[in-house]
């Protein structure tokens, strides 16, 4: 082969590796950096009191539904709902704290049950939860025709009727 073909093949050889290798180099990359995301806080949820079907008496037990709001941008559950207890005000000042009261639901490691049979509070919704309502046996006359209220009072003991929420977001993958 002459020198001149050589040369040429060589060449040719030559441009077709370094083609490709500015076409490897086009392909792939590097790079580095940082990102940053922030998170939300949690915003308290709300109890709406229901309405009892029947009035109270003594020795009474009976259901009541309350309302539990979901402010926030991401479903919950009700793990626990408190026990809470009424308040004497006005006219019933002689019906002493805590004639009326509910019983707790839930015990903070599983969704309590919504009236639906569901345990999830969407973003934003709100779900409705079964109460018991009792009135102590012994309740004083005072104590007739009134409404009772289960109230945030700290200086009446127990008179929380308080929720815990937990997120149910699904974890990211």
């Amino acid at each position: 082969m002459r020198l001149k073909s050589k040369l040429g093949v060589v060449t040719i050889g030559v441009v077709a590796a370094t083609t490709a290798g500015v076409a490897f180099a086009a392909w792939t990359s590097t790079g580095s950096g940082t990102g940053s995301a922030a998170s939300t806080t949690s915003v308290d949820s709300e109890i709406s009191p229901g309405t009892l079907g029947v009035d109270l008496y003594p020795g009474a037990n009976e259901p009541v539904q309350v309302s539990i709001t979901n402010p926030n941008d991401y479903p919950v559950e009700v793990t626990s709902i408190s026990a809470g207890a009424s308040q004497a005000t006005g006219e019933a000042e002689d019906c002493d704290d805590a004639s009326v009261f509910s019983d707790a639901v839930g015990d903070g490691s599983a969704g309590v049950l919504q009236s639906d049979g569901s345990t999830t509070i969407a973003a934003g919704g709100s779900g409705t939860y079964t109460l018991r309502v009792r009135m102590i046996g012994d309740a004083h006359d005072a104590c007739k025709d009134q409404t009772f209220t289960l109230v945030d009072d700290p200086t009446v003991p127990g008179s929380e009727l308080t929720a815990t929420l937990s997120s149910v977001a699904v974890t990211a993958s």
